[in-house]
């Protein structure tokens, strides 16, 4: 059905080099903003919205006049994307750090991820901050390998919470601290200890999953084969907003349909892949990589084959959830097949080019 054939070293080199450039250079993702300096005035302009990681150790902003600041905890007292994230400045255990501020009520909820992993504070106006401590793993006693969980955060939030006894069942079904968990049980305790005033809730509330639909069309080329083949089909994105805004599961159907392969007319290519898509702007670069199956029968998997993909393209947004979507894809025959003596061992199946719109349901 496919022929296989070599590639130089220096297309690879090209291929590569210009997915990582369109990485490093899309990074940025600067969006409406606010610091709070630490003689209290305020400054409006733009914040870079990274992951959880970076945000507590740095804020990146730029002011009025697009000139680029670089602060850490010790340079001001808070930062706050607009009517999203919120940052204090803080310091615990002699480090300073920024944490974000997740609920705002009689008791106050913060939240940090730094290289260990993710942390969970805690106070009120009448206890000092804490750490609801999680850990989970395995130990050894007596030679035998033992797992082990901690529930030091359940006795803090009931002693903190013990003018509440009404929470006590659900604070000891907490297992494991997290955002949903802790941001609705503070809610209802302060609705619960001050009825008539409301809490804020800064952590911005995003859905579990989304999925996005691009229905496109394009053109193939197979290495091998003279002519190109007109391709039609559809992409399905899913993502998490609450772990990842920009990472996408990528999978679908391309239908191909052409005289050129051998006692073949209709060969369909089914991606299963992850997809990163640079949301800041109107203009939208994205890369994806992963494993595209083959097969000449949806209905028959039994001659199923497969090749590595990578991928680079362009999204332009039209409106709030209507995108232009165009992509250059390129099979690839895996490693362990494409090993030869004369060759080197990453092989070109194919190259297509498409066009589509990305609609985000």
């Amino acid at each position: 059905m496919i022929k296989y054939s070599g590639m130089k070293l220096r297309t690879i080199l090209f291929i590569g080099l210009s997915i990582y450039m369109l990485g490093v250079k899309s990074q940025a993702d600067f969006r409406p903003g606010y610091v709070i300096e630490l003689t209290g005035d305020t400054a409006f302009g733009l914040i870079d919205y990274r992951g959880d990681l970076l945000m507590s150790t740095v804020c990146n902003f730029k002011n009025s006049n697009n000139e680029l600041f670089r602060y850490v905890p010790a340079d001001i007292k808070s930062y706050r994307f607009v009517e999203g994230k919120y940052y204090i400045s803080w310091n615990f255990n002699e480090k300073k750090v920024f944490l974000e501020y997740l609920i705002k009520g009689k008791v106050n909820i913060y939240y940090q991820r730094d290289d260990k992993g993710e942390h969970y504070y805690m106070d009120k106006a009448t206890q000092e901050l804490v750490e609801l401590v999680y850990e989970k793993g395995v130990e050894y006693a007596e030679e035998r390998r033992v797992f082990f969980e901690t529930t030091r955060h359940i006795g803090l939030l009931n002693y903190y919470m013990q003018d509440a006894p009404e929470l006590r069942d659900r604070i000891n079904s907490i297992n494991k601290p997290s955002h949903q968990s802790l941001i609705s049980l503070a809610e209802d305790y302060h609705n619960i200890i001050c009825k008539g005033e409301e809490c804020l809730v800064y952590e911005k509330k995003l859905p579990l999953l989304k999925v996005s639909v691009v229905p496109f069309i394009g053109i193939t080329k197979f290495r091998g084969y003279e002519n190109f083949i007109p391709s039609i089909g559809g992409y399905v994105y899913f993502w998490s907003p609450r772990a990842n805004e920009k990472l996408y599961f990528k999978s679908g159907v391309v239908s191909l349909k052409s005289t050129q392969f051998e006692n073949i007319t209709q060969v369909y290519k089914i991606p299963i892949q992850f997809q990163y898509i640079f949301r800041a702007k109107k203009l939208q670069p994205k890369i994806s990589g992963g494993i595209n199956f083959y097969s000449d029968n949806l209905r028959d998997f039994n001659n199923l084959r497969h090749t590595l993909s990578l991928n680079a393209g362009l999204d332009y947004q039209l409106l709030k959830r209507l995108s232009l979507s165009t992509s250059f894809n390129s099979d690839h025959v895996p490693l362990l097949v494409a090993k030869t003596d004369d060759e080197i061992d990453f092989k070109v199946i194919s190259y297509s080019f498409i066009v589509g719109v990305r609609i985000d349901l």
